[in-house]
């Protein structure tokens, strides 16, 4: 018992060492963020940021360091220091509810953003990109591409999320829903979402139909490493998926490099208007229940907008 109160009061100072004391005539806006671990989750906060620049807010982040009990205890701590509006990307869209629910209980309002609450009547607006929609469209652009090589013939793999993650099924099923035709073969299916099981996910795809020409990864660890294992076996394979990141733009940009495509969910305008959202209805302005946020597509034949996109990450660094 005294390790688990320790390990609690732990997280406790990890919070509350992010969240400054507000002056009382501030507008707090709280916002949860999984880490700062991956570009991903960096534009999301820089978008936030910007938000709230420009709607002059206060901005307290904190970090849920993907565990529920740490995700509670941010919430707790962001209505404490007197935040009117809390942005969340739920770990769990079920579990997640609890401490959401308490947080609107003392009226605070719940934007949530990335994946959305089973319940949909604790967050007042769901902010993000369309993932079946997004998939899809990916997925269009995967059968125009490989209409070009093998005759039109090809066997594509897939490394999807694992079960568990609420993205999983519409990311596949929307990607199904346009990846077909006479040519187009789905092959061999494996569950990953880090860099280190995609590769392993990409060598075990191969192993089970060493015919594949493609595969198709829904998230950016997977596809980092199913890019990191391609090259090491100088495959012919082509490599197409979900989220950008710097390391995969590079890949694209670079004439041995295998990924060829890549559908983006824009983070950086998640969390822009994620905060937009939360401050307007504070404000009492009419927002939408749900904010679509577009995806976009880059491609190995489009190297303008791929390196426009590294600027803007390189830009992230320096501020």
């Amino acid at each position: 018992m005294k390790k688990l109160v320790s390990g609690l009061l732990a997280v406790a100072a990890v919070t509350l060492a992010v969240m400054p004391v507000r002056a009382a005539d501030e507008t707090v806006i709280g916002a949860v963020i999984y880490a700062r671990d991956s570009q991903f989750w960096q534009q999301i906060e820089r978008g936030m940021t910007d938000a709230a620049k420009k709607y002059n807010v206060t901005l307290q982040v904190g970090q849920n360091r993907r565990q529920l009990p740490t995700e509670a205890q941010v919430i707790e701590d962001l209505v404490t220091r007197g935040a009117k509006a809390i942005v969340m990307p739920p770990l769990d869209v079920n579990a997640s509810a609890a401490a959401a629910k308490r947080a609107t209980g003392r009226g605070v309002v719940i934007v949530d953003f990335d994946t959305s609450l089973a319940d949909k009547s604790i967050a007042k607006h769901t902010i993000g990109v369309d993932s079946y929609k997004m998939a899809a469209e990916l997925g269009t652009e995967m059968v125009k591409q490989l209409s070009g090589i093998n005759g039109g013939k090809n066997t594509v793999g897939l490394i999807t999320l694992p079960p568990t993650n609420p993205n999983m099924m519409p990311r596949k099923t929307g990607l199904l829903s346009t990846l077909k035709g006479d040519g187009i073969t789905v092959g061999a299916e494996v569950a990953a979402a880090t860099p280190e099981l995609g590769a392993n996910g990409y060598e075990n795809l191969l192993q089970r139909d060493p015919k594949t020409s493609a595969v198709w990864a829904s998230n950016s660890g997977s596809l980092a490493g199913a890019a990191q294992a391609a090259k090491r076996q100088s495959s012919n394979v082509r490599l197409y998926g979900v989220d950008m990141s710097q390391e995969l733009a590079t890949d694209m940009l670079d004439p041995s490099g295998k990924v060829y495509a890549v559908a983006d969910q824009q983070p950086y305008q998640v969390g822009y208007a994620a905060v937009e959202s939360a401050v307007k209805d504070l404000k009492g302005e009419t927002v939408p229940r749900n904010v679509e946020v577009q995806s976009k597509i880059y491609t190995r034949e489009n190297p303008d907008e791929v390196k426009k996109y590294l600027d803007f990450v390189k830009s992230l660094a320096n501020n």
